[in-house]
């Protein structure tokens, strides 16, 4: 270990670096984690190039982009937080701007590629992966063509005097190979899959419907209501969101739940299908009776309490009372029938209290190892149980998170266009079996373009008012969701990649505003799952084209119509009408 230096000043504590020579060129891609506050941006993919003596340095973490924004404004900064204003319920002080391509410091997942041309005019790459869920930062840099990576500790979250206290360091895998960042990417991916836990490397992703189209509104005849409608559509869980608990940190139903908990589940699974509940397991409200109780619980950082999502506080995971007390309600939960765990907000805490059992200096670190703790409990001792990251819109992207879960959030926004962009960015590196995504009711689109883009990949989360759906939308619905139990076997081997379209506008950049946008599900044999939603209506001819270079049978998914494209090249494809909003969703089978 050593002190890493920028600019004059101490970034922190450098505990990994590799180094590689001889790079005449070289390009760095990563992917934006997602966060409410870049909420128009998440899950894209970045390309940035190496150039010259200045690192760029990626920070990754649970508040990667407010730290990037913060150590943008100035590398000294304190990395403070919480806000003081509110915006859409969710709470971050991010000092200056988000971060822009051309910035030093960028917010990234824990997964990246390098690639470029080595002297000898050979292609070369590089894949990288976080281990831990720590705020990590990772500085990349080519000085006399020798490319040098630095995984570096934040001296304002690991105080350097603390280093020492560490049991076990973050670290990073490096590995290096022949290729370019496709090659790269497809090295995570395999060992991404490889770290899942077994159950959840190869499963069918189920249809859920999920309450939160109606926001905390909601209560046991709803729900009775909503099971209803879920089984006419041949939903295999429903949980239930927001808005049932009595209070945030206090994990018992309220007042509008009569039959409690207990109840709740039977009324649910009576219709066949398992019971999920929303938790933000780690965070607790000012009017719960736990905070009155155990105001010491919270996690502090700077003197300040820690305020998060929707105004609630973080409970210091650090702390071993917290972790014995989550485990117990975690227990409660499941003893009322929970088969499917979503939790949300944020768990892991800063915290430099000296009244808790972690070292002041290490709180983040222990969180980290605190909140896994609990997991790893839960899943060894409710082996049934499933467990889904949602983390207030997924924002831990690392290897460790992926072993504690069987699924991870897609996108927050419950949107279309942030659906697809989301599950192209977090499909160069995960299943499509593996990216849960929320469908909302968007009545601005036809109902076809609300639908297509969910059928590629899931879990499919359906979350709109369904009780009140039309017959038309339900026999619409149940359409396309046979579409997606047909294709879904081949999800976890399948990888989902923007369609091949043609026609497309020049400034189309493959952004969640663009008036076009379409993703496909390639699978190993040749076989293509495509969807496109027209948002905005063109007067110019758009064409798809399967990407498999031989005979394929193309299927409109909609209408059921079958034809041949025969010996497909670049000449051939399927015309989409594109003056009219509307969505397309297509199969491409290889004849063979």
């Amino acid at each position: 270990m050593k002190i890493f230096e920028l600019d004059g000043e101490i970034l922190g504590t450098e505990v990994q670096n590799w180094q590689d020579p001889n790079w005449k060129s070289i390009s760095l891609r990563l992917l934006r984690p997602f966060s409410w506050d870049a909420k128009d941006r998440g899950f894209e993919v970045v390309n940035i190039e190496l150039r010259g003596q200045a690192p760029v340095i990626l920070v990754c973490g649970p508040y990667a982009t407010a730290d990037a924004a913060a150590l943008n404004n100035s590398v000294t900064n304190n990395l403070d937080f919480p806000a003081v204003g509110d915006g859409d319920g969710v709470l971050y002080k991010t000092i200056g701007s988000i971060a822009d391509v051309n910035d030093r410091f960028q917010d990234a997942a824990g997964w990246f590629t390098l690639a470029g041309e080595k002297i000898d005019g050979k292609e070369n790459c590089v894949a990288l992966s976080l281990k831990k869920s720590n705020t990590q930062l990772i500085a990349l840099q080519i000085i006399d063509n020798k490319l040098s990576v630095s995984l570096v500790l934040p001296k304002q979250i690991y105080p350097l005097e603390s280093i020492v206290d560490f049991i076990d360091l973050p670290n990073m895998v490096i590995e290096q190979m022949d290729g370019g960042h496709h090659e790269a990417s497809k090295f995570l991916k395999e060992l991404i899959i490889s770290v899942m836990p077994e159950r959840a490397r190869d499963y069918l992703s189920p249809v859920i419907a999920d309450t939160w189209g109606f926001d905390t509104n909601i209560n046991q005849n709803l729900i009775n209501s909503v099971s209803i409608s879920a089984g006419k559509l041949g939903v295999e869980i429903i949980t239930v969101d927001k808005g049932w608990e009595k209070s945030v940190g206090d994990w018992v139903a309220n007042d509008r739940f009569p039959g409690g908990l207990e109840e709740l589940s039977r009324l649910v699974k009576r219709r066949g299908v398992s019971f999920g509940l929303w938790a933000a397991i780690g965070n607790v409200n000012s009017d719960s009776d736990l905070i009155k109780i155990r105001p010491d619980w919270i996690a502090k950082w700077r003197g300040k309490a820690q305020v998060v999502s929707h105004r609630n506080f973080s409970l210091c995971m650090g702390h071993s009372p917290v972790i014995e007390y989550l485990k117990s309600q975690l227990d409660h939960l499941i003893s009322n029938g929970m088969n499917w765990f979503l939790h949300d907000f944020e768990t892991i805490s800063r915290c430099d209290r000296d009244d808790h059992d972690h070292p002041s200096g290490l709180g983040e670190d222990w969180a980290v190892r605190g909140w896994y703790e609990v997991l790893r409990d839960l899943r060894e001792r409710h082996p049934n149980v499933w467990v889904e990251n949602c983390w207030n819109g997924g924002r831990v992207l690392d290897l460790q998170m992926v072993s504690h879960h069987d699924s991870t959030i897609g996108d927050d926004w419950c949107k279309v266009r942030h659906n697809a962009v989301a599950k192209v960015g977090l499909g160069n590196f995960l299943p499509a079996h593996w990216c849960s995504s929320y469908m909302s009711d968007e009545e601005d689109l036809p109902f076809t373009s609300q639908l297509a883009i969910y059928a590629v990949g899931g879990p499919w989360v359906l979350m709109g008012d369904i009780p009140n759906w039309t017959d038309e939308k339900m026999n619409l619905a149940k359409r396309v969701l046979s579409v997606y139990r047909e294709w879904r076997p081949r999800f976890p081997q399948g990888s989902v990649v923007w369609a091949d379209l043609v026609g497309l506008p020049p400034s189309v950049g493959w952004k969640s505003d663009q008036d076009v946008i379409g993703i496909s599900l390639l699978c190993p044999d040749g076989a293509e799952l495509m969807a496109c939603v027209i948002v905005n209506p063109l007067q110019r001819e758009i064409i798809w084209h399967p990407r498999f270079s031989g005979s394929v049978r193309i299927k409109d998914e909609f209408n059921n119509k079958q034809w041949l494209i025969q010996n497909n090249s670049a000449h051939d494809g399927v015309t989409l009408d594109s003056t009219s909003s509307q969505g397309y969703l297509f199969s491409a089978i290889p004849i063979i």
